[in-house]
């Protein structure tokens, strides 16, 4: 089941964001996809315990060994501590939401043959600002997006700050760091202390955006054929966008 809402983006505290705002993030997707996101003027946000990665929202070592001392339990009650913790944790997976970009000044030639095959895909280049302003549900809605980059570390030796569930789903393995990942993240909990428990809202999100406010240019693939980029063209005037649509600039001739 998907859900569609509007939702108002927020900052939030232990969300790490770059300096500066106005640096572009990337989103790698087929034409099927594409002409969802213009269809439903939504971004998906897939929920994380169904990412590829069975890491997402997990802990390290070290804060799961250092999760009494936060939580001041004596010796006895620290492998409880830990087992009710954990629970908490691992029940959170299925009560929130992400959409991932990726944070680079250019083109990704290693995201574009990760992310899109056969040469039929565009990405779409926005800002870390742009993405912010392009959320703009009522304030008075229950929950919010949140936008952070993502922190590499070895889950063996570091640790990262505990007591709030958003906090392990910006950070992942250093296995992971190619990606420079920057992350819309929903946590769709209700109030009460059972809420972690309860039914998930969803198995993913449609979030409405401006779309006009969230993309600045559409590239299509390095090397996708003419007839590939005049259709991303068309269709993307058929539903009312005026978009600036570019060749991916690693399709250009080399210089010596």
């Amino acid at each position: 089941m998907i859900t569609h809402l509007s939702l108002p983006y927020e900052k939030h505290p232990f969300f790490k964001l770059p300096d500066n705002e106005k640096s572009k993030i990337w989103r790698y997707m087929d034409f099927t996809k594409f002409v969802s996101l213009l269809d439903t003027g939504a971004l998906f946000f897939c929920r994380a315990d169904n990412f590829a990665d069975a890491w997402e929202g997990a802990h390290t070592v070290e804060n799961v060994r250092y999760r009494p001392v936060l939580w001041r339990a004596n010796e006895a009650d620290a492998p409880m501590i830990r087992d009710v913790t954990a629970d908490l944790y691992r029940s959170a997976r299925k009560h929130t939401f992400m959409n991932c970009w990726h944070l680079n000044e250019g083109e990704s030639a290693a995201m574009w043959k990760l992310y899109v095959s056969h040469n039929e895909g565009i990405a779409i280049q926005s800002t870390v600002e742009r993405l912010a302003n392009s959320f703009q549900g009522d304030e008075n809605e229950v929950f919010r997006v949140y936008v952070g980059m993502v922190n590499y570390l070895n889950y063996d030796k570091e640790m990262f700050p505990d007591g709030d569930t958003l906090i392990p789903f910006v950070h992942k393995r250093l296995s992971f760091e190619h990606e420079h990942e920057l992350r819309a993240i929903i946590q769709a909990i209700g109030p009460g202390p059972d809420a972690i428990d309860a039914e998930p809202l969803a198995d993913g999100l449609l979030v409405n955006v401006n779309l006009r406010a969230l993309i600045e240019h559409i590239y299509v693939a390095p090397t996708c054929e003419a007839w590939f980029a005049e259709l991303v063209e068309s269709t993307a005037k058929k539903f009312g966008g005026q978009m600036d649509i570019k060749h991916s600039d690693l399709s250009r001739d080399p210089v010596f």
